[in-house]
Order: C-alpha cells, then structure tokens, then sequence
C-alpha cells in the first residue's frame, strides 16, 4: 500500500514538473515573441524617421570591419565601454576610441559598476583610462542587477560616491545605464535629475530616458549583431557632449 501511494505521489510529481516546465516554456517563447514584434517595430520607426541612432560595443566585439559599418550604416553615436570595477579596463577600448575619431563618429564612455570596491577607486579608474575630452560625450555609469548582490540599495552611497567624482572632475554627473526597474526600486532622490539610459528590449521605457537601448540583437553591417539605442525624438545630441564651459 505505502509503495502504491509513494508511485502515485511519484507520478504527480512528474505531471507537475512537466505541466511547469511547458508553462514556463510557454512564458518564454511569449516574451521571445514580443521582444521580436517590439525589436522590428522599433526598427521601422528608426528607418522611416530621422532618429538619432547609435551603438554600444566592448572587447567582446572582437574584430570590427569599420569600413563595413561607415559605409553601410554609420551611427551617430558609439559608447564604448571603458573600466569596469577598480582594476579592470577593456582591452578594445584605446583601439575602438582611435577608430571612431577617425571616422568621425561622436563617442562616450561608460564604467560597469562593481557592487564589490568602492565608488571612488572605481570612479579613478575610469578617468584615468576614458580621457575623454570635449566633444565626446558626457561620462557613463552602467548600473546592472547581478546575481551575487544581495542588497543593492545598500550600495547606493558608493554609487554617489561615483558620480561626485565624476562630477568633480568633469564637471557634470555621468549618464546612468539601467532599467526602468532598478531606477525605481533602488537609485533615490539624489538621482531625480540624472541623465538616463534606459534598456528596455520589450517596448519603450515606462519611465523618464534619453537614450533608449531598444534591442541587443541589431543586426549591423561590419560588426554583427550587437546592442542598438536611440535618442529620444525630443533631445539634441549636442546637449549631452562635454564642452569647456
């Protein structure tokens, strides 16, 4: 009798697993869908309009072919990532910044924060190796859930710890990188009047941006498929380019 109910019990939990995993199946195949729907969508609204539109690339690009992307679709901005924690500095960056300039592309800079050193030797790492200058576009500090931090809101003080560093030796505070989510749930009031980035691959953001990461999967030319952004249709490039006053 015991060995019968164990067998049954045994079998439901089979069915269950297996109703679960098609479920979430289902769920993921759902937001695959729209995240194409939105992606082409997006894609049609940028080429039947005038938008401001641009790139993001790293070391993980590998070899770009920057006659391929000129000729066939030359962005009006590249952000290039630069450092990342309180050590580590891109291997692609000094090359991909070169290579830029030289074809007259506007470029910006952006640091992957580090939920593990503080904000200030992060903040020193990244102006030490962006040497950005005017004519570039303002610093940025890329802000990503990770799976090893518990408690981001706790990190909040070296984050501003950050961008007053930024601050300090530019003269502005950076650009924030995120989600609608993590600037809702953990970034404060001390960041109502920040610049921000926003990665939404599903729809346009719910929330204030400027420049909208729209899908990570562009295809184009010389380069692949890579992470593509525009501007939002009511701002000016030229607004958020570093000068000397």
């Amino acid at each position: 009798m015991n060995k019968r109910v164990l067998s049954i019990g045994f079998i439901l939990f089979l069915i269950s697993l297996l109703i679960y995993t098609n479920k979430k199946d289902l769920y993921t195949f759902g937001r695959n869908i729209v995240k194409t729907f939105n992606e082409e969508k997006t894609k049609k609204e940028i080429t039947d309009s005038e938008s401001t539109w641009g790139i993001d690339i790293s070391h993980h690009q590998k070899k770009i072919n920057w006659d391929e992307l000129v000729k066939h679709n030359k962005p009006d901005f590249i952000f290039l990532k630069c450092t990342e924690g309180a050590s580590h500095q891109d291997t692609k960056y000094n090359t991909y910044k070169n290579k830029a300039e030289q074809y007259n592309i506007v470029i910006g800079a952006y640091h992957f924060f580090s939920y593990q050193s503080s904000g200030k030797a992060q903040a020193e790492n990244f102006i030490k190796h962006s040497k950005l200058k005017e004519g570039n576009i303002i610093p940025v500090l890329d802000l990503e859930y990770v799976k090893s931090q518990k408690s981001y809101k706790s990190r909040l003080g070296e984050i501003k710890a950050f961008c007053k560093e930024i601050k300090s030796e530019f003269g502005t505070y950076p650009i924030i990188y995120c989600e609608c989510d993590y600037r809702n749930r953990v970034l404060d009031s001390f960041f109502d009047n920040f610049t921000f980035w926003i990665s939404d691959l599903y729809r346009e953001p719910r929330c204030d941006y400027v420049f909208w990461q729209y899908t990570d999967r562009g295809e184009v030319k010389g380069i692949g498929k890579i992470d593509n952004n525009k501007l939002h249709p009511s701002k000016n490039l030229t607004d958020f380019i570093m000068n000397d006053e």
